[in-house]
């Protein structure tokens, strides 16, 4: 386990003890999802590096500006020209509701804290995880979003949430605050969703990734049984031993979403989060808004199995970090 950031290329490298995740900061201010899977050596980390625009389907070249439409972005926005499911977006006094927020800062420490007033992942000592934060910040509006992510020393989980602060003035009102947001290169995927009714919850939905939106959500004030705040996208090979599985699960029992989105280039984004339908949030200056907590996990066989009963992501509905519903494996 370990959190690495490499200043002169602008990289950070989270590593459970078998993933990657990294991320890239292009232009040194805009954040840039650029690889979930197997744990990569030092060596696959540079070879990785030297594909300019590995994530980028139209080249990136110094003498063009940057296209926000097939960017994969980390925590995306809207209003910079990315069409796609934005996971924030917010509306300032002035009605104004495009707004990008950009790096400004990070810091890395051992630990992981707590959500206050939310039910989250934790370790019993400091040495059992470590956690990046990166600061984005939009200095017009005076808004600032924490995103967190925490790695385990013993499983291969990463724990994700925002927390918004406001430094300005006036109101700002939070319109969508999602917990995730992760672009995948490609859209040769499965959909896998737990799904129900009354006493006979989480059963498996499996299918085809297709153009447009799709996935789950609830507006029923709870996350209730017909479906659960989880999602996973699966290569078309995958079962109980072969092929790759990205699972995500939202450790928060109101409404939600969970969406996988495939646009017109191919690529797949994927959020999870409260349900933004009927959500507005009046962030008053100097109060925050902490997100519910994600938890995300890349697993390239067996991902069912990936549940040991001491994980204390275990919430009383099922494992949080590693149940992809292959099985109907449980805590």
């Amino acid at each position: 386990m370990s959190i690495q950031y490499e200043e002169k290329q602008r990289i950070f490298h989270l590593q459970t003890p078998n993933t990657s995740y990294v991320i890239q900061l292009i232009k040194d201010v805009v954040p840039v999802h650029l690889y979930w899977g197997r744990r990569l050596r030092p060596v696959a980390l540079e070879r990785l590096l030297r594909k300019a625009g590995y994530h980028i389907p139209t080249p990136f070249l110094e003498d063009r500006s940057i296209s926000f439409e097939t960017l994969q972005l980390e925590y995306p926005g809207y209003g910079t020209g990315d069409f796609r499911q934005p996971a924030y977006q917010v509306q300032l006094a002035d009605g104004t509701t495009a707004i990008e927020l950009l790096y400004e800062s990070h810091r890395i420490y051992r630990g992981k804290p707590a959500l206050e007033g939310l039910p989250a992942t934790y370790v019993e000592s400091d040495e059992e995880a470590e956690t990046l934060e990166l600061v984005l910040v939009n200095r017009y509006a005076g808004l600032k979003a924490v995103v967190m992510y925490t790695v385990f020393e013993n499983h291969d989980a990463i724990a994700r949430s925002v927390r918004f602060l406001n430094e300005s003035g006036q109101d700002i009102r939070l319109l969508r605050a999602l917990s995730a947001s992760v672009d995948f290169p490609d859209n040769r995927y499965d959909l896998l969703q737990l799904s129900g009714a009354w006493l006979r919850e989480r059963y498996i939905e499996r299918r085809r990734l297709a153009p447009g939106m799709q996935g789950v959500e609830s507006r029923r004030g709870v996350s209730s049984h017909q479906h659960n705040p989880f999602l996973a996208l699966l290569s078309p090979d995958a079962d109980e031993n072969h092929g790759d599985v990205y699972a995500f699960n939202l450790v928060y029992s109101g409404s939600f979403t969970a969406q996988a989105e495939v646009e017109q280039y191919g690529t797949t984004r994927v959020t999870i989060g409260i349900d933004p339908f009927d959500f507005t949030w009046l962030l008053k200056p100097g109060a925050s808004f902490q997100t519910p907590e994600a938890i995300l996990v890349y697993a390239p066989a067996r991902a069912s199995r990936r549940c040991p009963a001491h994980f204390t992501a275990c919430t009383g509905r099922g494992c949080a970090a590693a149940s992809t519903g292959i099985s109907r494996a449980r805590c």
